[in-house]
């Protein structure tokens, strides 16, 4: 486990969520936040936490159902575990 890994993808998805819930243009900031889940989860899982795998696998599905045509999910359920991961 890569601690000072998963705290940088931790900032990074933090920073992408927060924006994300205040914008109105969501897109862009889906894709992002789908690209990073999709390099924590499907690439480099083996550096990170049980907590950051599940956080990542959850937020990589979301975003990949809106990358496939579905509806845009709200996704600050997982501020408090980012944050636990980041500061915990």
């Amino acid at each position: 486990m890569n601690k000072e890994y998963e705290k940088q993808k931790a900032k990074e998805m933090l920073d992408l969520i927060n924006r994300y819930e205040e914008s109105e243009e969501k897109r862009e900031l889906n894709e992002k936040l789908y690209n990073i889940s999709d390099e924590l989860y499907n690439k480099n899982r083996e550096k990170l936490s049980q907590q950051m795998i599940d956080v990542s696998l959850a937020v990589f599905s979301f975003t990949q159902a809106a990358m496939s045509g579905g509806p845009l999910q709200p996704l600050d359920e997982f501020i408090p575990d980012l944050k636990d991961i980041i500061y915990g």
